[in-house]
């Protein structure tokens, strides 16, 4: 499961590197362009991650005809809000572009890339469904095949479109957007011709019409969850709104970081993942009391990602951003936030591992506010303060922002905690009160 999540992501740092060695402009208009619309498609994505524990807890029950009307729900969902979303993509977003960028070619470059990223969104929702299908099912290797799939696609779109070879023009970012959204849509119609016609055991083997319209229960679970999720990107993305203000070479300098930190954070989101499915089964299995082992396992585990990525973001920090351009004063830029950004990095990987365990006991509410009072409440003011108004502005400039963040995470981390502490005893509670009837 993590090395299909950091495949899936490895395509924004496909189009980050190549875009990276291309031009610095166009790096920048990815940065925003993605700030723009990633928090739409995140949504879509989070929505998605309420089948987990729905779909795990009936696949261990037995009672396997309910994941049909869950994933009609899913498709229903997706290309309802997905439509939606690359409206707004297409024709919303690009309104505010002027007021962010502040080069006439990154302003068009921007604009061009929202309108070839827009029909993405739909099929990232359902891709996201298909993936955690499987993978609830204890069947992830397919989902890593076409993750693997869609990464070389996306690398050799990129190549033909991006600096137009082969006969293709040259196209820059408009083309990595273009290439991202093939390779997506390919993604989908891989796993829908492999689950139909190929695979021996299909998981989603009818569309159940009424379901597509009735999405109730996905939504009570999905709705929550996707806002949680989007939260957080949203955040990333509202830096990069923020930064527009210190010049495109900042833009250039966030995009790096929002594509190396993404690469830190795949596990993590694949370890949410894995938290949400061993819980439900756990509580499908075992009830309340095989939880508490997993979760030491899970956080130890965590723990000595952490260590990791912190030895190695600050051994390296002064050479990483380096892979993704040759511009000296961007990638100096981006040098120093990486010192920053490993730092916060146990605070992330505590949030994600309860936020996971939280939706494995279909609790997902007191999750989103959080993330929403945590990331919004006090990243946001603070970091502002910090990189304007603070003693420290001059110094600090973009750096202000990346020390809210750190601010931010940690709080959410652990009112994330204590949540879970309430809903584990809350639980036990109920057993109890059960076995003393």
């Amino acid at each position: 499961m993590v090395l299909t999540m950091t495949l899936e992501l490895s395509t924004s740092l496909v189009d980050t590197l190549m875009l990276g060695h291309y031009d610095a402009y166009h790096l920048a208009a990815v940065g925003l362009a993605s700030s723009l619309w990633l928090p739409i498609g995140c949504f879509l994505i989070g929505m998605s991650f309420g089948l987990t524990p729905l779909i795990t807890k009936h696949l261990h029950g037995r009672q396997v005809k309910l994941v049909n009307i869950y994933m009609s729900q899913a498709v229903g969902v997706c290309l309802f809000l997905g439509t939606i979303g690359a409206l707004l993509t297409a024709f919303v977003a690009p309104l505010v572009v002027p007021f962010m960028a502040t080069e006439d070619v990154t302003r068009e470059v921007t604009i061009g890339y929202l309108w070839r990223i827009a029909p993405i969104i739909p099929m990232l929702g359902m891709m996201t469904a298909y993936k955690n299908l499987y993978e609830s099912a204890g069947r992830p290797h397919f989902p890593m095949l076409v993750a693997f799939m869609s990464l070389l696609l996306n690398i050799f779109f990129n190549y033909l479109l991006i600096f137009g070879k082969l006969g293709f023009p040259e196209m820059g970012a408009k083309g990595a957007a273009i290439a991202s959204t093939l390779s997506i849509w390919l993604s989908v119609l891989y796993f829908f011709i492999y689950d139909r016609f190929i695979n021996k055991r299909p998981l989603f083997t009818k569309l159940v019409l009424p379901y597509v319209k009735k999405c109730g229960l996905l939504l009570s679970v999905g709705i929550p969850a996707g806002f949680a999720f989007s939260f957080e990107v949203a955040l990333f993305s509202s830096l990069m709104w923020l930064i527009s203000s210190f010049g495109d070479y900042a833009l250039g300098a966030g995009q790096i970081i929002m594509s190396y930190t993404s690469i830190l954070f795949t596990p993590m989101m694949a370890m949410s993942a894995v938290t949400a499915i061993v819980i439900a089964k756990a509580l499908a299995n075992e009830g309340v009391n095989g939880v508490k082992q997993r979760m030491k396992v899970i956080i130890g585990l965590g723990t000595g990602y952490f260590v990791i990525c912190f030895t190695i973001t600050q051994i390296f920090n002064d050479d990483i951003p380096f892979l993704y351009t040759a511009n000296k004063e961007v990638a100096m830029m981006a040098a120093n936030i990486l010192v920053v950004t490993a730092c916060y990095q146990f605070s992330d990987v505590l949030q994600t591992v309860f936020t996971g365990a939280l939706r494995g006991f279909r609790d997902t509410r007191v999750a989103m506010i959080s993330f929403g009072v945590s990331l919004f409440g006090l990243s946001m003011p603070l970091g502002y303060w910090l990189s304007h108004f603070s003693p420290w502005a001059d110094s600090l400039g973009v750096l202000g922002f990346y020390i809210g963040l750190w601010a931010g995470l940690s709080l959410l981390a652990v009112l994330l905690i204590l949540r879970f502490r309430f809903v584990y005893k809350r639980a036990q509670h109920r057993l109890l009160s059960k076995i003393n009837m």
